[in-house]
């Protein structure tokens, strides 16, 4: 029976504060079964996690769906878990055990989930690094940027960066933006960071016809990344390379 992983990310609890740790799996289905996988996720994992949040096990959830033209052609949702201690990852995770399931209730949903999501289905584990928000809510929605440095020196310096000037990314069109190292992936996962823009428009229409554009880099961020020539370094080339990236729709958030 495949790897099943329920879970994954948001980078938002509120403008203050956020869980530290996120969970990320990365979710795809077989053709013609995405409304199944969709429907086990905002039901049965529902539920399921709204028991662990009341037992103080997790500290939220959020579900994205994959905006149709914005996916990879594997992943069709993203959950994530969010933890402000990590070790509750493992406490309670059981969907027979919280939603008191029968033998033949728990093997018929396990039976119709391994039917319907497919094998490129992953998990991450992520380090928050840096956040801002302009909102109190959470955005509609998000578009997950994955990205590996070019070494651990610019790795680095790009997350303290992120750290320093984490406002500078809200400025224009963003309505929040997060940033975050992987901890743990897959060895065939090609990507050592996640930064994710946050967009409060209600719909892909809307995101598009949302022509605000951001103030450029600041002065100091251009002062802290000017290299001893006095040039911009080649972002691509000597910082980081984008390796994947998925616009999503929220589908369900709890806390």
């Amino acid at each position: 029976m495949k790897n099943i992983y329920f879970l994954l990310v948001t980078m938002l609890i509120s403008m203050s504060s956020y869980s530290q740790y996120r969970v990320f799996h990365f979710i795809g289905s077989e053709k013609g079964k995405k409304n199944i996988v969709k429907q086990a996720l905002l039901k049965d994992l529902k539920e399921s996690s709204e028991v662990r949040i009341k037992n103080g096990d997790l500290k939220g959830l959020d579900i994205w769906q994959t905006i149709a033209g914005g996916g990879d052609g594997h992943t069709d949702f993203v959950v994530v878990e969010l933890y402000d201690d990590l070790t509750n990852y493992h406490k309670n995770r059981s969907l027979g055990k919280n939603l008191k399931w029968n033998h033949d209730e728990s093997k018929k949903f396990w039976e119709n989930w391994s039917s319907a999501s497919s094998n490129n289905s992953y998990r991450i584990i992520l380090k928050v690094e840096a956040f801002a928000s302009k909102t109190k809510d959470l955005p509609k929605i998000a578009k997950f940027n994955m990205y590996q440095t070019i070494n651990n020196q610019m790795r680095n310096k790009w997350i303290e960066g992120h750290k320093k000037f984490s406002n500078e990314f809200i400025k224009g069109k963003r309505d929040a933006w997060g940033s975050g190292s992987v901890m743990m992936k897959p060895f065939n996962i090609k990507y050592n960071h996640i930064t994710v823009d946050f967009f409060d428009n209600e719909n892909l229409a809307s995101y598009l016809l949302d022509n605000e554009s951001g103030s450029g880099i600041s002065d100091e961020m251009r002062k802290y990344w000017k290299k001893d020539d006095g040039t911009m370094p080649n972002w691509n080339k000597e910082v980081r390379r984008q390796v994947n990236r998925l616009m999503t729709i929220n589908i369900l958030q709890l806390k």
